[in-house]
């Protein structure tokens, strides 16, 4: 009997044009072109960035401190395998961490998405005097204290940056912001976070163990926006895409029609709180030891192959819902009034192929200067020395010479082994 030839080809595999958009997005941050438009402008394209309440003079740890990313979490069809990516941010330099003193006045907030009520804007320090009164569920706050704020607070830390997402033309992105504070343990957080788009403000404590990612071995506890108790994570779009179905559909959108001032636009506030057990100061220099946070991760050059720049403003918006939305998680929290409120100002980007021209990023650097204009001071708490800023933190200012030691010694017994957050 003949014996059937073998096919030998291999087998079909489905095409991935998104995950496509995504290699050549998250690629920007080893583009040497794009890095050197970059440093001439001071900025630097990382896919970690620091942002803490407190940092030892000269130093990349201190007592108070996270990183955060932007993570976007793709299926690929040819694998059925989750992959996590990072996401390319533009800011200064994540060491000197250059940043800007502002009045707490200067913010406001839209809220009333947390309770499933029309959106209203307050002022930030409304929000933090009165907290029970934004969060969908007051009694997960437990005790009787209603105010997060500190006598200190005049003024807050503050820093600005763009970060992309992988938006083709008439297509979308869903990602989370993820943040990891190297003192928050769980049932002990060292921050609340606030987080504040044009959709309505999402608070919550960080702990390192809720919301984690679900692919990929980076830290961190993914932030969700908070849709009347369930959480949903966050959206971006093209700009003119948005706006083209928006006159197709004959709907009047308030934030369009003031010309579309905000809509990329996302508020990162951190609010420092007391331990119960406090840690000696201590802090990281990035969320993995393998991972370099003032280098970009490694990834194909992109120099000769660089097509044309389509980068656009990124409309955020939120997905459907994926279950409930964890506020205050019964804890007893109370402000530390040590260090002071870190708010990150985001401008987020559309692009589809990682490209960056020189107009993007003088366009990107004048947005960031436009935040730091409304400065009371400027300037690096880590590497200009002592100063009467009102947002420098209290207490010890100089490294312990174990730190590192002492920090993996806690997450050893913070996270037993295969619970690592």
């Amino acid at each position: 009997m003949p014996i059937p030839p073998t096919d030998s080809r291999p087998p079909h595999l489905p095409r991935d044009p998104y995950g496509q958009v995504i290699e050549r997005t998250k690629a920007m941050v080893s583009d040497p072109v794009a890095q050197r438009l970059a440093a001439a402008l001071n900025l630097n394209i990382l896919n970690i960035t620091w942002e803490d309440t407190g940092r030892f003079y000269g130093s990349a740890v201190g007592p108070n401190i996270s990183d955060m990313t932007i993570q976007v979490q793709h299926r690929d069809p040819r694998t059925g395998d989750y992959q996590l990516h990072l996401m390319p941010v533009i800011r200064h330099p994540n060491f000197a961490d250059v940043t800007a003193d502002i009045p707490l006045e200067n913010f406001f907030v839209r809220v009333g998405n947390e309770d499933g009520q029309s959106l209203r804007r307050v002022a930030l320090s409304e929000v933090l005097g009165n907290l029970r009164n934004y969060l969908h569920d007051p009694d997960s706050w437990e005790g009787r204290l209603n105010s997060l704020l500190a006598q200190r607070d005049s003024h807050v830390l503050v820093s600005a940056q763009a970060a992309f997402l992988p938006i083709p033309q008439e297509g979308s992105a869903t990602f989370n912001p993820v943040l990891f504070n190297y003192q928050s343990r769980p049932g002990d957080p060292a921050v609340l976070t606030i987080l504040a788009t044009r959709e309505g403000t999402s608070i919550t404590v960080i702990d390192n163990q809720r919301d984690t990612v679900e692919a990929g071995p980076v830290w961190g506890q993914r932030l969700f926006f908070n849709r009347n108790g369930e959480r949903a994570s966050f959206t971006g779009q093209r700009l003119t895409d948005f706006a083209a179905q928006a006159q197709a559909s004959g709907q009047r959108d308030p934030d369009l029609a003031a010309g579309g001032e905000g809509m990329n636009l996302v508020l990162l506030i951190q609010v420092p709180l007391k331990q119960r057990a406090p840690v000696r100061p201590m802090g990281g220099i990035g969320m993995m030891d393998n991972l370099s946070m003032a280098a970009p991760l490694p990834a194909p050059s992109l120099e000769s192959s660089r097509g044309r720049s389509d980068v656009e403003s990124a409309v955020i918006g939120s997905g459907p819902v994926e279950g409930p939305f964890t506020e205050i998680d019964g804890l007893p929290i109370e402000r530390d009034p040590d260090y002071p409120i870190r708010v990150t100002v985001q401008f987020y980007k559309a692009t589809s192929n990682g490209v960056v021209s020189e107009a993007d990023l003088a366009e990107i650097r004048q947005q960031i200067d436009r935040v730091y204009a409304e400065a009371d001071y400027v300037g690096s708490l880590v590497v200009d020395g002592p100063s009467d800023r009102p947002t420098e933190h209290d207490g010890p200012h100089q490294e312990p010479a174990d730190w590192w030691q002492r920090f993996w010694e806690r997450q050893r017994r913070w996270f037993p082994q295969g619970e690592e957050p």
